[in-house]
């Protein structure tokens, strides 16, 4: 499971005394196009009703698109998010939130794999800077504007993810499964390692141990992405 943690203040501030929101992203089926349960909760929120993300191909693309469509389908119940329009000259505003993910297993909770830190900026209201960072995929950052009258820090962090992948108010395209191309050999199916993309290829790695043939067999691909 991954739980998506957001609070006040800036990442080294975190507790669960600024915990703003908790977004859990569990599998219901883990397959190569997985589906997941989704629940959220908002401080003075409560729950919100459970919600379904389905055919997911898994490890294609950043780990804050997962969470970017989980957000949509939790608050909107939505493929796409709404769009909020101009920032309203009275928005409420976040001086600064941040949000972690981590992975949560029965052995280990609290495995930290990317994190987010969204600061209002001082040039006027409404404009924010967001830094993404990310155990594999590195990190990104993006100038933009938010303003509604009524502040949703999960929104914000959505709003902001969209703004950092795609430059505008939009969910990326739906990432495609990651499949390597074949090589036969001594009548074996193999692969490239270089050929593999990122995430997958370090998630393909991390599952074999650390270590990994330069040409390794595409049956231990297949079990990597369809259930590791």
């Amino acid at each position: 499971m991954l739980r998506v943690s957001i609070h006040a203040g800036n990442p080294a501030e975190r507790s669960v005394a600024n915990q703003l929101a908790v977004l859990d992203i569990a599998y219901l089926r883990r397959a190569a196009l997985a589906d997941y349960s989704v629940t959220f909760a908002a401080r003075g929120a409560g729950e919100f009703a459970p919600a379904v993300l389905t055919n997911y191909p898994r490890w294609s693309a950043s780990l804050w698109d997962l969470t970017a469509r989980a957000l949509t389908q939790a608050l909107y119940r939505r493929s796409e998010l709404p769009a909020f329009g101009s920032p309203d000259r009275r928005c409420a505003y976040a001086r600064r939130i941040s949000a972690v993910i981590l992975r949560a297993t029965a052995d280990d909770f609290g495995l930290e794999l990317a994190s987010a830190d969204i600061e209002h900026l001082g040039t006027r209201r409404g404009r924010y800077r967001a830094r993404f960072t990310e155990d594999v995929m590195g990190a990104r950052e993006v100038e933009f504007d938010y303003g509604v009258r009524v502040l949703q820090p999960a929104d914000l962090l959505l709003r902001a993810i969209c703004r950092a992948w795609t430059g505008k108010e939009a969910l990326p395209p739906m990432p495609t499964l990651i499949v390597p191309p074949a090589l036969r050999i001594e009548g074996e199916e193999r692969f490239h390692i270089e050929a593999l993309a990122e995430p997958a290829r370090t998630g393909f790695i991390r599952f074999r141990g650390g270590a990994v043939d330069v040409l390794p067999r595409a049956a231990d691909y297949v079990a990597f992405i369809s259930a590791g």
